[in-house]
């Protein structure tokens, strides 16, 4: 007969959030938006709305889709990702530091760390009635850092084996007890609970569980039970924390700084404080959530969870052979860690290298084909290559890089002043090398004289600070990643 593992049903209050309808296609979707918001800028709420409201629609996968699915979007993206802050006072609304962020670096994993970092119970994704339940519970909750606190204690546990976490264990022993999301109960308890449980043969979900039955008396699925706890398991395993293996979670290997940030961190937005233990009303709870997305946004550090390759392409990847003269560079020491543009535009960079080798260029032309962008000189393009084709012309390449975990297949990237200035002067020696990374693949697409390809409406390119621009991968040829080979 099964044996079940239950919280008292003094100790249970099921913890959730908004759930994005495009969470199985959100690296996506939220490129896509952050470029659609970083169009748009700032203008009135209403004329936001609407073209906030396009965007939405004019996403591929929402064709012929209904409106009430489309208002579903409208209303997740900014709770969840606050992509966009609206001044009812002056009616007024623009987007925000995340959607430019997310823009302007590509990288979706930094992204998520940045996300699940500053994501907490009580906070402004939330209704207000929903806050009030957990102010009167006393709960204060970082999820992403108490799963990780569990799954080091487990580790200290375990001698033979890594912790791991399944949906389910998460949801009941973490997400589900107010013990833990009040911090009453300590993350190594929790692991203790979870161990003994394995050793005990206890399971989870149990139809017949009265504190599980819906309204209707029917008692909720085994997903819904679980699906707030996984939700967030997914999101740390797309910002390269943890790694799933056979429906369990394991703590991602090579992560030490990046956990050892999460475990450290002490902030905690405390606008919600002062509504503990006192009478409140919950329009004083709706003031405070401006303050929360400030808080947010402000919480953004360039410094923070830059992304290490390794983790996206692998650690068995050939890293001598894709980086070549370049690798003791990126991999020795604290310079293993490279923001999205340098990783990119070393991937480029010898990419051009035997590019021309193969063009049979001779190798006083190979060896000049170099990085050029610097923190001091910023000459409007990354590398100073050559056309290759016979004589002296250069080829001036910018890189556009982004870096997921899945596979993306968006292509909008945003051009500075400067370099959408200098690409029109170039003209057919200037050229976009927009390049994707992921686990799996490596996509990259050339685009010759993008001011001249857009002046003949084969891209689209809108101003904003610079262009924002896009581009239909029907109309362009992916290129082959090179590698250097001496």
């Amino acid at each position: 007969m099964d044996k079940f593992y239950r919280v008292p049903a003094e100790y249970w209050q099921r913890i959730h959030f908004v759930r994005p309808r495009f969470k199985g296609n959100i690296e996506n979707v939220l490129l896509y938006m952050a470029h659609e918001c970083c169009k748009i800028g700032r203008c009135s709420s209403r004329e936001y709305n609407e073209k906030y409201f396009n965007a939405i629609r004019s996403f591929k996968d929402n064709i012929g889709k209904e409106v009430k699915t489309l208002n579903n979007w409208r209303t997740e993206i900014p709770a969840l990702f606050g992509f966009y802050k609206e001044n009812k006072h002056t009616d007024m609304t623009e987007t925000t530091a995340m959607a430019k962020f997310l823009n302007e670096h590509q990288d979706l994993t930094q992204f998520m760390r940045f996300f699940l970092f500053t994501f907490q119970f009580p906070g402004g994704h939330l209704k207000s009635n929903e806050i009030a339940e957990l102010i009167n519970s006393n709960i204060r909750f970082k999820p992403a850092q108490t799963i990780i606190k569990v799954l080091l204690e487990g580790n200290k546990l375990l001698t033979d084996k890594e912790m791991s976490l399944s949906g389910e264990e998460a949801a009941y022993c973490i997400f589900n007890d107010r013990r833990v999301t009040s911090g009453v109960k300590s993350a190594r308890e929790v692991a203790e609970t979870i161990l003994n449980n394995r050793k005990n043969k206890l399971k989870y979900y149990d139809k017949s569980d009265p504190l599980i039955q819906g309204n209707t008396g029917k008692a909720m699925s085994e997903g819904d039970v679980r699906r707030y706890a996984s939700d967030i398991m997914d999101y740390m395993e797309i910002a390269s924390i943890l790694e799933k293996r056979h429906n369990y979670y394991y703590l991602k290997p090579n992560e030490k700084d990046t956990i050892e940030t999460f475990v450290n961190d002490k902030t905690f937005f405390d606008g919600y404080e002062p509504f503990y233990g006192k009478e409140y009303k919950t329009s004083e709870i709706s003031a405070i959530e401006p303050l929360w997305f400030e808080y947010v946004n402000n919480s953004l550090d360039e410094s923070l969870f830059k992304t290490d390759l390794k983790t996206v392409l692998g650690e068995d990847v050939e890293t001598d052979i894709v980086y070549g003269e370049r690798i003791s560079d990126l991999f020795d020491g604290e310079h293993t860690k490279k923001d999205v543009g340098n990783l990119g535009e070393s991937i480029v960079c010898c990419h051009e290298k035997m590019r021309l080798k193969l063009a049979s260029c001779d190798d006083g032309m190979i060896k000049r084909v170099q990085i050029v962008d610097s923190p001091s000189y910023h000459p409007g393009f990354d590398i100073d290559s050559f056309e290759g084709d016979g004589t002296q012309h250069h080829r001036y390449v910018e890189v556009k890089t982004t870096i997921s975990h899945n596979k993306i297949d968006l292509f909008g990237f945003h051009m500075s002043p400067n370099e959408w200035s200098v690409a029109e002067t170039t003209q057919e020696h200037y050229c976009v090398y927009r390049l994707m990374i992921s686990r799996n693949a490596k996509q990259l697409f050339v685009l010759r004289n993008p001011v001249g390809l857009y002046k003949n409406d084969k891209i689209q390119a809108r101003p904003t600070d610079g262009m924002e621009v896009s581009f239909d991968s029907a109309d362009f040829k992916p290129t082959k990643v090179l590698q250097w080979e001496k």
